[in-house]
């Protein structure tokens, strides 16, 4: 087994809304709530869940994007602990990870050409030392991508949605980072459309061995692209596994609840498949749970979930529930 690329260890992130007249002070927003997991080199965690249930924290955190947020837990990129470090000794290690936005429109500066924002980051980091290997490496990555070079001097808006997302993903390959993190990176695009972006992202992982954390909360999606997969639900992961062995047997009720809303598109298999329906709503993240935040909604529930907090089982299918320990 090689060292893991990336690796997270009982990370916490809560955000405390500020105080608003002469009220109480706002319960605190437990958006990451104790998740541990593990990338491997060339190797893609597929990240699913809710909206809500911490995804895109968990994305920021690992890049030391959480601003002025309480964090708590470890995080290494490449063997070295990155979670401590400031501002300026946090830089050198960008280049190593960057992040492909959700909205490619928004990401993208509008008053920059697509060759100076694929540049930028190459200066940032000097990655090119004369202009002339800029201008090569730019035509590179555009190709690579399969963006066309003589349109370099155009602008975002001048670009499809799929497009710009190629470009957000040529800017972030401009550094030769060995991990990109990709927050719904395809979620806004039409459908026909993802399958082009998901179909180059794994071409780009078997040429240049870079490892992904995929969010998203399309199963299919991740079904295609990840290797393992984590569940989340109110910012703690409840069931880890191979990609194939989680969709074959899911072990956790919100697993399998996600899995059964999700669409088939066999008619035989979607008649078959058992629908399993969730009652009540989610809970609030600021609410701190004696035990399993899920008990309010679970179709399995036992008489001890709501007292007992279940842990993440140490197994190679991880799964975070009371039905699978001994009480």
């Amino acid at each position: 087994m090689t060292t893991p690329l990336l690796q997270v260890k009982d990370l916490k992130v809560h955000f405390k809304p500020p105080r608003r007249g002469f009220g109480k002070p706002a319960p605190v927003i437990r958006a990451v709530d104790g998740i541990s997991f593990d990338v491997q080199p060339g190797q893609t965690l597929g990240l699913v869940g809710e909206s809500g249930c911490g995804k895109s924290t968990t994305a920021r955190a690992i890049l030391n994007l959480t601003g002025n947020a309480y964090r708590e837990g470890m995080i290494y990129l490449g063997g070295t602990r990155i979670d401590q470090l400031s501002e300026r000794r946090m830089r050198p290690h960008r280049a190593n990870a960057q992040m492909v936005f959700q909205d490619p429109f928004a990401s993208l500066n509008p008053r920059m050409t697509v060759a100076k924002i694929i540049r930028e980051p190459m200066r940032n980091f000097d990655v090119g030392k004369f202009d002339s290997d800029e201008r090569l490496e730019v035509v590179r990555l555009m190709e690579l991508v399969g963006i066309n070079p003589r349109y370099m001097n155009r602008y975002p808006h001048e670009f499809s949605g799929g497009q710009r997302q190629r470009i957000g993903i040529a800017r972030a390959l401009a550094v030769n980072p060995k991990l990109i993190v990709c927050d719904e990176a395809v979620s806004a695009l039409d459908v026909s459309i993802q399958a082009q972006v998901i179909n180059l992202l794994m071409d780009l992982q078997q040429k240049l061995g870079v490892a992904y954390v995929f969010i998203s909360h399309d199963l299919a999606v991740v079904r295609h692209i990840a290797h393992r997969v984590g569940v989340m639900y109110l910012g703690r992961i409840v069931e880890l596994a191979d990609a194939d062995e989680l969709y074959r047997s899911p072990r956790h009720p919100y697993t399998k609840a996600l899995l059964s809303a999700a669409p088939v598109p066999d008619p035989e298999q979607n008649v078959s498949q058992k629908r399993v329906k969730l009652e009540g709503e989610v809970p609030s993240p600021d609410i701190e749970y004696a035990g399993c935040p899920f008990a309010e909604r679970c179709p399995d529930v036992l008489p001890h979930c709501q007292a007992v907090r279940p842990q993440l089982s140490d197994e190679v299918h991880q799964v975070s529930c009371l039905l699978y320990e001994d009480y």
